[in-house]
């Protein structure tokens, strides 16, 4: 059922409010009144969706603008009340931990999401999320106390359907809808008054290989898209009504905090790199991070405390010593009756790129809509500097920009001489950011024109903020063969911009085009990136690839068509097989023209657990991923064909493949229900979780917040009885408090007026370093295999934590070991806990510990009996 949209005036006070709110936290203070015009020079325009006016604010309401101010710290955070409530609430989703453990190109990463319902009644909390564009979902859990409820795989209309039931009927319930590869809804319904409820989703991910570095991103937030077309309904919770061109718009357009504010939300995130070589070159251009090698060798790194606001992604890169198999294969069984999935991955061989490059048109595409306001721009035209000295004397080359409009330095492609090089920077200096994200016409433009005749290689610059992908895909795949077809070769290259960036616009635009996909932070030089394009472009190493599978029964190769190997990247194929056996894979192709052969020995096992052997060895862990990964690959190869219109069988095919492999799909979801008790009367009020802006984007062309609580029982909307929006800081590293309000009336009942208040706080305190809390090397007696056991112990250990931390308060100089020895039963209950030796001296933090560990969860593993767990933690202050 469509939700109707807010009346013109609640929208209207909703964005001056928080337009006010810009205002208190930035003006500095005066004795006299400000004037519009005072606000306008600070400010610039207040926000205002397209087709609305911006919003005139009185001189009543000016008047408080330059009297208020913020203390340093923390920035306010966004609070919730409802029917006039004084005292303001916190949105319910309180944390997210993210736990990653990289071995060789794989991740494994579980994320826990805790949501808390502050208010005096039942709720359901929607939240709009992004995971990245590669990942496999293949698990997903919710815990509430002591009960954990595993998810059950259904067709995405059948899991709504057991949701919708389970609300009504007043059960709790969890529900992970996919609405892009790399965006994802989470709601949960019947969270009971003061209550906690932890989700846990589960996915795995091929890690990005090029030149040697590996590079493992974490998405934080979903940055607000460019939905063109015409209006057709709004059947979500988001800021942006469906359209006849993105029919789901409103369920990728989650609400957007106003400029200044806080969701309240935090993020943790630790890695572990499991590489079994020594790790060199370690880098976070991101984040601060705390990093350093645990007991058994691997490498922790987590972020640092002060740097954990969700405004940006999370990247990671790293090297490893040792050298790097040209080729290598791993296979492990697939679900029973499936056989099993291989996976080979080639690496380039060594070679003078520069050498063997031959004329080229490059065409440089840059994004020049209102979401580049600011720092992405700047980076952009950074990007386009060096970009354009890089250029050879024998390439030709054109920019062109877009946004509302279209703007091309040249009429056509011209030599890169320096005075044509000049007019090129003067062109892409003076660009301005404004208007929508055309994209598609931009794809249309830069591939359609004729040219010289050479091959062609485009290159687009943008944050890749669209909600009509799949129309894009379609379009540049069409583009490229077209000109193939005409003898004129073309590749397409994303170079994402910005903090936030839409990976699977940037990712996909690459694909479709036969090119590769690159990305420049808010906080970092792209010169590492623009010459890694020079390094990758007109000369692939290895062509017409293909793969002699020998005697092996192999099918669904994935890649279907298989790309050539480009000069810094590997390829990386998958395939199913249906008998076990052993053999070997040769890869062919031909290297400057002449034949080349890899021959790799492989073998496919048939049993669970059991993993192959190989010519080099490989850690269980990587093989145990495969089945998903390659479910993956199939499922975006299916998707390809509906880039093109509907595919009936495409979509059916994409289901059967999710439910089989437990994986969540456009097609597939998961739901989890607790059957246990009723909470409520099955009418909860919703609370759709806001977003964060992110970070580099102009606060200004972001969507500005509206209401978020909806009363679904009186026919939906924004608000009962109107809402106020709270900001509450504290002192920055130490403990002064305060509190300012940002308050509309109540709007839901035709009030009017806002509110404003003082934000304040004093700082006190010094900052310093996180405690550290290490676990050592466990020792397991019993069928769970001790990586499984690490893996819960490591999401566990905030409560571990947090009995040292609160304990740390008492005594600064806390310090030392602990050994705590655990049973665990069938039904993965931990049974009994006890403290085997301990040098931190401390009955309290000993106690609280224990009690953290026997409300842990462990895989149940069938016909097995009791196992017994000895591990160690190291404790330190800072």
């Amino acid at each position: 059922m469509s939700r109707p949209r807010p009346s013109t005036c609640v929208r209207a006070a909703a964005r001056a409010v928080l337009w006010l709110g810009l205002a208190a936290l930035f003006a500095a203070p005066a004795a006299a009144k400000p004037s519009a015009a005072d606000a306008r020079r600070l400010l610039g325009e207040p926000a205002a969706p397209v087709g609305e006016a911006p919003v005139e604010l009185s001189a009543d309401a000016l008047a408080g603008v330059r009297a208020v101010r913020t203390a340093p710290g923390r920035i306010p955070q966004l609070m919730v009340a409802v029917d006039g409530e004084a005292g303001a609430l916190p949105l319910p989703l309180e944390h997210t931990a993210v736990f990653a453990e990289l071995t060789g190109y794989i991740g494994r990463v579980d994320v826990v999401q805790t949501y808390r319902n502050p208010f005096a009644e039942p709720i359901e909390a929607v939240y709009t999320f992004p995971l990245p564009e590669n990942s496999a979902v293949d698990d997903f859990s919710m815990r509430i106390a002591d009960r954990v409820i595993r998810g059950e795989i259904q067709k995405r209309a059948d899991a709504k359907k057991i949701y919708d039931a389970a609300k009504a009927q007043g059960h709790t319930a969890a529900l992970l809808e996919q609405e892009r590869p790399n965006i994802f809804t989470q709601s949960v319904a019947n969270i009971a008054p003061g209550e906690s409820i932890e989700v846990t989703i589960r996915y795995v991910q091929h890690l990005t290989f090029d030149a040697g570095t590996y590079e493992f991103v974490f998405p934080m937030v979903v940055g607000p898209r460019f939905m063109p077309g015409a209006p057709t309904g709004h059947g979500g919770t988001g800021w942006s009504p469906d359209t006849d061109q993105v029919s789901d718009a409103s369920r990728i357009s989650p609400p957007v905090i106003g400029a200044g504010l806080r969701s309240g939300h935090d993020i943790d995130v630790e890695v572990l790199v499991d590489a079994g070589l020594p790790v060199l070159d370690l880098a976070t251009p991101t984040h601060r991070v705390d990093a350093h090698t645990d007991a058994d060798g691997t490498l922790s790194v987590r972020l640092a405390e002060g740097d954990r606001v969700p405004n940006r992604d999370f990247v990671l890169r790293y090297r490893v010593g040792g050298d790097v198999p040209q080729a290598a294969a791993f296979a492990a069984p697939g679900p029973e009756g499936e056989g099993g999935v291989v996976s080979l991955m080639v690496q380039p061989p060594q070679l003078d790129v520069d050498r063997l490059v031959g004329q080229r048109e490059v065409i440089f595409v840059v994004d020049i809509s209102g979401s580049m306001s600011g720092v992405p721009l700047a980076q952009a035209k950074a990007a386009m500097r060096r970009a354009l000295r890089r250029l050879a004397p024998d390439d030709t080359f054109n920019v062109h920009t877009f946004a509302g409009h279209q703007a091309q330095a040249f009429a056509a492609p011209r030599p890169a001489n320096a005075t044509n090089l000049q007019s090129a920077l003067a062109f892409i200096e003076k660009a301005q950011a404004g208007g929508g994200t055309y994209l598609a016409d931009a794809v249309q433009k830069a591939l359609s024109d004729v040219g010289e005749g050479r091959h062609r290689y485009v290159v687009f610059l943008t944050d890749g903020y669209v909600g009509n992908e799949r129309q894009i895909f379609g379009q540049a795949e069409g583009l490229v063969a077209e000109r193939a077809r005409a003898g004129r070769k073309a590749r397409v290259f994303g170079m994402g911009i910005g903090s936030s960036v839409n990976r699977h616009l940037i990712d996909g635009l690459a694909k479709a085009g036969a090119g590769t996909a690159m990305y420049v932070g808010v906080d970092e030089s792209p010169d590492r990136t623009i010459d890694r394009f020079y390094r990758t472009i007109d000369h692939p190493v290895l062509t017409d690839v293909r793969i002699d599978w020998g005697d092996l029964a192999v099918q669904a190769v994935e890649p279907a068509i298989l790309p050539d190997l480009l000069a810094t990247a590997p390829l990386v194929v998958t395939a199913q097989y249906t008998q076990p056996g052993a053999g070997v894979i040769t890869v062919r192709g031909k290297l400057d023209g002449k034949d080349l052969a890899l021959p790799v020995e492989v073998e496919l096992p048939s049993q669970p657990g059991k993993v192959g052997q190989w010519a080099r060895a490989v850690d269980p862990r990587k093989a145990s991923a495969l089945p998903s990964l390659w479910a993956r690959e199939r499922v975006e190869t299916l998707s390809r064909r509906l880039w093109r219109g509907h595919d009936a069988q495409a979509i059916e095919q994409i289901t059967e493949i999710g439910l089989k492999y437990r994986l969540v799909t456009a097609y597939t979801s998961f739901v989890a229900v607790d059957r246990s008790r009723v909470v409520g009367d099955g009418a909860p009020k919703t609370v759709v979780q806001p977003v964060e802006v992110p970070a580099g984007v102009n606060p200004a062309m972001a969507i500005p917040a509206h209401g978020v609580m909806a009363d679904k029982s009186s026919g939906g909307g924004y608000g009962r009885g109107g809402m106020v929006l709270r900001g509450r800081g504290m002192g920055g590293g130490g403990t002064g408090k305060g509190f300012g309000a940002l308050s509309l009336g109540t709007v839901g009942r035709g009030g009017g007026g806002y509110g404003m208040g003082t934000v304040g706080g004093k700082v006190s305190g010094k900052k310093r370093a996180a405690p550290r809390v290490v676990p050592g090397k466990p020792i397991v007696m019993g069928s769970i295999d001790r990586d499984i056991i690490r893996r819960v112990v490591r999401q566990r250990r905030r409560g571990v934590r947090y009995c040292y931390e609160k304990q740390l308060q008492k005594n600064p100089k806390l310090q030392g070991k602990l050994k705590l020895k655990w049973t665990i039963a069938p039904d993965g209950k931990v049974l009994a806990v006890e403290v085997v030796d301990s040098t931190l001296g401390d009955a309290t933090v000993e106690q609280c510990i224990t009690r953290q560990v026997k409300r842990w969860r462990f895989p149940a593993v069938k016909g097995a009996g009791t196992v017994v767990v000895t591990y160690p933690f190291a404790f330190k202050p800072e």
